[in-house]
C-alpha cells in the first residue's frame, strides 16, 4: 500500500500549466474555490492509479470523471502560444534515494482528437525503462536489476522497435517491455532469469494502490421500490440499495453486516440524521422488490420521506465500510445536501477510518465544519498530524497553484499562505463594520 511519500505528478493538464508533483497522504482533503482544480487531480489521480490501464488507457473519461478530448485536457495558453504539444502524467511513491523509490511519468500527444501514449519512463530498484513511441514505432531502453540485488549487477537491452499496432492493443506494460526487449521472439523467450527480472520490475512500478473507488458529487435518487437493481459499482450509488439488501437480509449474522449496521447507526446518530437503517423485503425470493426504511426515533419511514441528505450519505458511508484493504478512495463533495452537523460527522468518519489504517482518501470539499472536525480528530489524539494533509488550490488566470498544508498536534494548520482564508476573514469583517 501507498505511504505518506506518495506523489502525483501533472503538466500542461488543463490547468495544470506547469509540471506540479503533490503529495498525498492517507487523508488529504482538497480545498479551493469553484474550477481551481480540484477534480482534474482527482481524474488525474484515478488515470495514474488504476490498475492495469496505465499507461495504455488512462480512464481520462472513466466514470465520474470525463476530461474529454485532447483538446479539453491539454492547456491551453491562449493568444499565438496556442495548446500545449503534449501534455504528461505520473506518479512516485517512496523517499527518493531509497531503495523504496519509484516513479512512472508517462507522456501523451493529439492522435485522432484523443491522447496517445508516446513516451514513458519508469523507474525503481528492480530496473528502469524509457520507451518512446514515433511514427507508430516503439523504441527504447530497458535496464533490469539481478532479483534481489543492487542496480550495479544489471544488464540492459538497448535501440530496439516494434510497430505500434503489434502491441497497441494489449495494454499490457509486461507484453511491451518483454516485446521490445525480444522482437524476434515477442512472447517467447528462453532466458527464464530475464523474464523474472522483467516481472519483478514491472511489478515494481505498478500502482501500490489495489483499486481504485471514485464516488461522484451528486449521488443517486433514492426510490420508494428498488427492484431489478445490479450490485455492479456505481460512482452514483445505484448500487448501494441492492448491496444493503443482499447485506441486510440474505447475510444478516455476518461479520460485514454487523459490521455495516455499526457503522450506519454511528455516524446516523453523530450526524443527527437517523438511528438506523434496515430493509424491508416485499416478497420472499431474493430478487423481489424492496423498500430502504430510516429509523428516526418513532415509526420507521420510507427514504424517500426523510430529505435528501439521507440518500446522499449513505453511498458514502456504505462503500466507506466495504473498501478492500489498499484501496485509494476519491470522494468528491460527500457534504452535499447535509447540515453543518452531519457535515463535521463526516470529518469524525474519515478520520477513524484513516485511523483503522489500510485506505487512502482524498477527499474533495467546500466544507469548513468538516475539516475543522478532522483537526478536532487530529488534536483529540485519534489521528496523527502525519496522516493527514490539507491541499489548497488556488487558480490566477488560467494557472493553478497546489500548497499542502500541514496540520500540528493541537489541530493548528501551519504554514497557510495568506490567502488561505481571505475570503472568510473579510466576511468576518464585513459582518463586524
Amino acid at each position: 500500500m501507498a505511504t505518506s511519500d506518495t506523489t502525483i505528478f501533472l503538466e500542461h493538464v488543463r490547468s495544470f500549466a506547469e509540471a506540479r508533483t503533490i503529495p498525498i497522504r492517507p487523508l488529504t482533503l482538497l480545498v479551493g474555490e469553484n474550477s481551481s482544480g480540484k477534480s482534474t487531480f482527482l481524474a488525474a489521480a484515478a488515470c495514474v492509479f488504476e490498475k492495469g490501464t496505465f499507461p495504455w488507457h488512462p480512464g481520462f473519461n472513466k466514470p465520474p470523471f470525463s476530461l474529454g478530448t485532447y483538446e479539453t485536457i491539454a492547456t491551453f495558453k491562449g493568444g499565438k502560444y496556442g495548446r500545449d504539444d503534449s501534455f504528461s502524467l505520473g506518479f512516485s511513491v517512496g523517499e527518493k534515494g531509497t531503495k523504496q523509490y519509484r516513479e512512472v511519468k508517462a507522456s501523451y500527444q493529439r492522435d485522432r482528437g484523443g491522447p496517445s501514449l508516446i513516451r514513458f519512463q519508469g523507474k525503481s530498484i528492480a530496473g528502469s525503462a524509457n520507451i518512446e513511441v514515433a511514427n507508430q514505432q516503439f523504441s527504447g531502453s530497458i535496464t533490469l536489476a539481478a532479483t534481489g540485488k543492487l542496480l550495479e549487477q544489471k544488464f540492459s537491452v538497448q535501440d530496439v522497435s516494434l510497430p505500434y499496432d503489434v502491441i497497441s492493443t494489449s495494454g499490457s506494460l509486461f507484453s511491451l517491455l518483454l516485446m521490445l526487449a525480444n522482437p524476434s521472439q515477442q512472447t517467447i523467450v528462453q532466458d527464464i532469469d530475464f523474464v523474472d527480472r522483467l516481472i519483478n520490475f514491472v511489478n515494481s512500478i505498478e500502482s501500490p494502490y489495489r483499486g481504485v473507488v471514485s464516488l461522484s458529487p451528486i449521488r443517486t435518487k433514492p426510490k420508494r421500490t428498488y427492484d431489478e437493481l445490479s450490485e455492479e459499482y456505481s460512482p452514483e450509488g445505484d448500487h448501494i440499495p441492492k448491496l444493503l439488501a443482499r447485506i441486510f437480509t440474505e447475510e444478516p449474522q455476518t461479520q460485514t453486516a454487523h459490521r455495516m449496521k455499526e457503522a450506519l447507526s454511528s455516524f446516523g446518530t453523530a450526524s443527527g440524521l437517523f438511528n438506523a437503517i434496515e430493509v424491508k423485503k416485499l416478497g420472499r425470493g431474493q430478487d423481489d422488490p424492496f423498500q430502504v426504511q430510516v429509523a428516526l426515533g418513532g415509526p420507521k419511514v420510507n427514504l424517500v420521506d426523510v430529505g435528501y441528505g439521507v440518500s446522499q450519505a449513505l453511498p458514502v458511508i456504505v462503500q466507506s465500510v466495504l473498501r478492500k484493504d489498499g484501496n485509494l478512495m476519491l470522494i468528491q463533495q460527500p457534504e452535499v445536501h447535509l447540515h453543518p452537523r452531519a457535515q463535521a460527522a463526516l470529518g469524525t468518519f474519515f478520520a477513524e477510518l484513516t485511523g483503522i489504517g489500510h485506505t487512502t482518501l482524498l477527499v474533495e470539499t467546500h466544507s469548513d465544519h468538516l475539516v475543522d472536525r478532522v483537526r478536532q480528530e487530529v488534536a483529540a489524539g485519534k489521528l496523527k498530524p502525519e496522516q493527514v494533509q490539507i491541499l489548497f488550490f488556488s487558480k490566477e488566470k488560467l494557472v493553478t497553484s497546489v500548497e499542502p498544508l500541514e496540520i500540528d498536534p493541537q489541530g493548528n494548520v501551519i504554514n497557510a499562505p495568506e490567502h488561505y482564508r481571505q475570503f472568510f476573514l473579510e466576511e468576518e469583517l464585513n459582518l463586524l463594520r
